[in-house]
């Protein structure tokens, strides 16, 4: 009979937990909100990438050639399927400036292209006829277009040679970096 008392004991407390612990409602709020920062971001065709390390990326493409040519060779980055370089900036930004490093390649002064052993110097300009040269590390001012995308000219030129280089893909990467 004590082990029976002991369990009645027991249960009785265990429903008296349960009439205290009938169904509350509790409430509480979830904020919801979205930052849009000033800032700009840079695009090639459709591919976009917001201005970070991990940016866009163009080419600029010379095409092929043989050992010597005779004639400067032009490039522009919005030639056969290369997407233009574009900039698109909200509308809180007003202005901003774009510079181009000297890439990996490069001596002093002079942007090179190379194929690990051998280099071909090559300029940058913001004009077709190239007369408004992108000079490494120098900023170049824009007006943001309230909103709307804004193509970044940028030409490249490899002047003519007529020692012949050895066979073989040369390359650069170049950093373009947008402040505002």
């Amino acid at each position: 009979m004590v082990s029976r008392g002991w369990t009645l004991l027991a249960m009785g407390g265990l429903l008296l937990l349960a009439e205290d612990a009938r169904a509350a409602v509790a409430s509480g709020f979830i904020q919801a909100r979205m930052v849009i920062t000033a800032s700009c971001e840079v695009s090639k065709g459709n591919d976009t990438a917001p201005v970070s390390p991990t940016g866009g990326t163009a080419m600029l493409d010379f095409g092929s050639q043989g050992p010597t040519w005779s004639n400067p060779l032009g490039a522009n980055i919005s030639d056969g399927s290369n997407a233009p370089l574009t900039v698109s900036c909200n509308p809180t930004v007003a202005s901003f400036t774009v510079t181009i490093d000297g890439g990996t390649n490069a001596v002093g002064t002079t942007r090179r292209l190379s194929n690990g052993r051998q280099t071909i110097p090559y300029q940058l300009m913001a004009d077709p006829r190239g007369r408004i040269p992108y000079t490494i590390g120098q900023q170049r001012s824009f007006v943001a277009a309230n909103g709307t995308q804004m193509t970044i000219p940028v030409w490249g030129a490899v002047v003519a040679n007529t020692t012949a280089l050895p066979a073989g893909t040369y390359t650069d990467t170049l950093t373009v970096t947008l402040d505002w």
